[in-house]
């Protein structure tokens, strides 16, 4: 492939030279082109493509964490508490009922799943020798990162070890601050005109204005954390920018209504880089996916 983009830009530059009359520094061009500079031109085209090939080649699982995702990390132990090598975890969407990621855990027992889509999983572990180790819901959130621990035990893999809930544990995997926000809690709390942003303050180091219930349309809601200005905040919409085009607030951008909301964050300080813009808060909003089948009855 390299080669025949190559071959047809030498065939440009000929019917250039030939086809047209040049003069000046056109003529200048196709003479260092002509005289070593194809050459050189074909080596740096050649490592271009080949940078950009290997960019396109490497997994999803290796790339950096988006800032709307979040991850499973966990650790698979025998009876007695040693590690199990080679496992095989399988991670399953509860809301599309698609397998995500199948992964093996490592010498050390250890497994990592990043970029997942914010929402509820099953974990399932295997391992020869071991029955099946089985968690039915694991709640991902926005940004964090949910830790599990699989003790497997002894016995046939046709018998299942079934968590049916696991609370989540203090996050100890980052040091980032802030609050999570549900879809319960954006749904149901009285919003006087139906803006989700006055939920922001709700997070510790955030506070705004005395909000006017009574403006017109969904009001306008100004939020400042660690008393910052509210220029300094960073709103996403599923990891997308979603501030305005003059400055970084979310005053005349269209808001999603809260009934679709499948969470939100609000980071206060010490986010990473894969959530940084500015200084100040780092909101992420997750929208609910659709179910995967639909009912209806007729009366």
């Amino acid at each position: 492939m390299p080669g025949c983009l190559l071959k047809s830009f030498g065939r440009f530059v000929t019917q250039l030279d030939v086809g047209y009359q040049l003069s000046g520094p056109e003529v200048l061009l196709i003479a260092r082109l002509k005289n070593g500079g194809m050459g050189k031109m074909k080596k740096w085209m050649a490592v271009f493509l080949g940078v950009l090939s290997i960019a396109l080649l490497i997994p999803a699982g290796l790339r950096a964490q988006a800032g709307a995702t979040g991850a499973i990390t966990g650790t698979v132990l025998d009876p007695k508490g040693g590690t199990i090598s080679q496992a095989t975890i399988v991670v399953t969407n509860l809301a599309t009922g698609q397998k995500e990621r199948e992964v093996v855990s490592t010498g050390a027992g250890t497994f990592n799943i990043p970029s997942l889509t914010p929402g509820n999983y099953s974990v399932e572990v295997t391992a020869p020798g071991f029955s099946r180790f089985l968690i039915e819901k694991l709640l991902v959130q926005v940004t964090e990162t949910s830790s599990v621990i699989a003790t497997l035990a002894v016995g046939k893999v046709t018998e299942t070890i079934t968590v049916h809930d696991v609370a989540l544990p203090v996050e100890l995997t980052s040091a980032a601050t802030g609050e999570t926000i549900g879809a319960e809690t954006a749904s149901t709390l009285p919003l006087s005109t139906r803006n989700f942003l006055t939920l922001l303050t709700l997070s510790a180091g955030a506070n705004t204005e005395l909000f006017d219930s009574a403006a017109l349309g969904r009001g306008q809601v100004t939020i400042n954390v660690n008393g910052q200005r509210p220029t300094n905040n960073n709103f996403q919409l599923e990891g997308v920018n979603a501030n305005d085009v003059n400055l970084p607030i979310l005053d005349n951008v269209p808001l999603p209504n809260p009934d679709t909301i499948q969470e939100f964050k609000t980071q206060t300080s010490l986010y990473d880089a894969s959530s940084g813009r500015n200084g100040g808060g780092n909101v992420q909003v997750i929208i609910t996916e659709m179910p995967t089948s639909f009912s209806a009855t007729t009366s």
